[in-house]
């Protein structure tokens, strides 16, 4: 209630707003960043070291330690801070700077953004392994540009439930022996992690923590194909063996392929049973996994709320399926081939629960439909068009009704909005060559019922905004 009130005063300004219109991030005014860190040292609630403020007056039982260092060179922590009596340390900073990790004994949670690189040395590894000393640790969070060593064995650590290593680069090694921390909640792991090493023993039998609910890792390169068969296979068991599992991520290391990248791997994921557990699904479009197939997924993910990947295609029957999701509140598609038959979003479809569907065509255009109250609850409609096709480019498309082949002729509408209710927001992006952009400008492939909010389009070329307006393209 306080944050909302916040919020309506101004003094807290949205800056990220998710598909449910809750506030996911926020900024503040620099005076009332002060007036808070301010407020927050006097209180001894939180205490903010910065490399800018040199006079500031610091108590010496500090619970709640954040050291902002930037980058400073020779700044350390103060030496009147009881080190024992720390239970939050966030360091920002150079490594060198860096105090003695093992000596915050009693510390609860554990925030560190590294910078190694400073001196030029690219092989240079910073030494985390005194983490394995502190026995209450409930979050550790790693964030580094050079290689991390942790401990061998971090098994001690019983009190851990959250464990992000996500953003560390390539050759960080994550001990294996963490799959017996039996509060483990939440697990972030770098590139290369071997998940099937880690999940499944000689035997096959599954080696898991008891409690785990959500998990995200990095997708190996397109080219490591042998990697990425394994991990898939690893993924596919841990889900299906993990009742407690919630949230699953695939995100993409740096490395990984891009958008459009023919060696991307295509990845049919069959459900042999049944994880009605699962929640949230997420896929990097940038990762090399792409669906082809959507087998059994109405009967076999009935909770499932929020689901981003990159399919191969979309087809009938792939929306049918995608509808019969009963608690689907968020959808998210990357579809690598535009398909060449009309799809149509109608009450017939499903999609009851969703209010937020985001349709991004990686080439070519589509022939979409959306009936009269389709999707009754959906509030924001976002379709994206990376390559439009070139305006003198023939565009034949598979009628259904007809059952036979047509050419689309230019100036008839090919995306169609009837009047949706509960719609809020819709936006259409269209990328292309400049010529091709300025043709589709003036002709009417968009119709919008004027009962629904105004299409909000934004016109693309060769990565620069060229045109964006509330209506750019004609409604037909």
């Amino acid at each position: 209630m306080y944050f909302n009130e916040l919020v309506d005063r101004r003094f807290i300004q949205p800056v990220s707003i998710n598909f449910n219109n809750e506030v996911v991030s926020c900024t503040v005014h620099a005076l009332v960043h002060d007036l808070i860190a301010h407020k927050s040292a006097e209180e001894n609630f939180v205490v903010v070291v910065d490399h800018n403020r040199k006079n500031l007056a610091l108590s010496h039982k500090v619970r709640r330690l954040s050291l902002q260092l930037g980058d400073a060179k020779y700044d350390k922590i103060p030496a009147n801070i009881r080190k024992s009596q720390v239970r939050s340390l966030g360091f920002f900073g150079l490594s060198e700077c860096m105090p003695c990790i093992g000596e915050f004994k009693l510390v609860l949670v554990l925030n560190l953004h590294l910078s190694g690189h400073h001196n030029g040395d690219q092989d240079l590894s910073i030494d985390l392994s005194r983490v394995s000393e502190l026995f209450h640790l409930r979050y550790l969070k790693i964030a580094c540009d050079v290689c991390i060593k942790l401990p061998n064995r971090m098994r001690g650590l019983q009190c851990l439930e959250t464990l992000d290593v996500m953003d560390t680069p390539r050759g960080t090694y994550v001990p294996w022996d963490i799959i017996y921390l039996t509060r483990l909640l939440h697990l972030s792991l770098p590139p290369d992690t071997n998940l099937l090493d880690w999940f499944v023993s000689d035997d096959m039998s599954l080696c898991k923590p008891n409690h785990l609910q959500d998990l995200c890792i990095s997708t190996p390169p397109s080219s490591d194909s042998d990697h990425l068969d394994r991990s898939m296979y690893a993924l596919d068991y841990l889900m299906n063996e993990h009742d407690s599992l919630k949230t699953v991520k695939l995100v993409a290391h740096g490395s990984s392929a891009s958008y459009g990248d023919t060696s991307k791997a295509r990845v049919l994921w069959i459900l042999d049973k049944q994880p009605h557990h699962l929640q949230r699904f997420e896929v990097s479009p940038r990762s090399p996994v792409i669906f082809c197939k959507m087998y059994k997924w109405e009967e076999q993910l009935g909770n499932l709320c929020i689901l981003k990947i990159a399919v191969d295609g979309l087809s009938v029957n792939d929306v049918n399926v995608l509808g019969g999701l009963p608690a689907l509140t968020a959808l998210s598609l990357y579809v690598e081939k535009s398909p060449d038959i009309k799809i149509i979003f109608g009450t017939a479809a499903g999609f009851t629960a969703l209010k937020y569907l985001k349709l991004r065509f990686m080439s070519g255009i589509a022939w979409l439909k959306f009936e009269s109250d389709a999707m009754p609850n959906l509030w924001k409609l976002r379709l994206v068009f990376n390559s439009i096709p070139q305006m003198y480019q023939r565009l034949v498309i598979y009628s259904d009704c007809d059952k036979i082949l047509k050419q689309y002729r230019h100036g008839t509408a090919l995306i169609s909005i009837e009047h949706m209710t509960g719609l809020r927001e819709v936006s259409a992006k269209f990328g292309g060559a400049a010529a091709d952009l300025e043709y589709v400008s003036r002709m009417g492939i968009v119709s919008n019922h004027p009962s629904n909010p105004i299409i909000d389009v934004q016109l693309v070329d060769s990565g620069s905004v060229v045109e964006r307006s509330r209506g750019a393209i004609p409604l037909v």
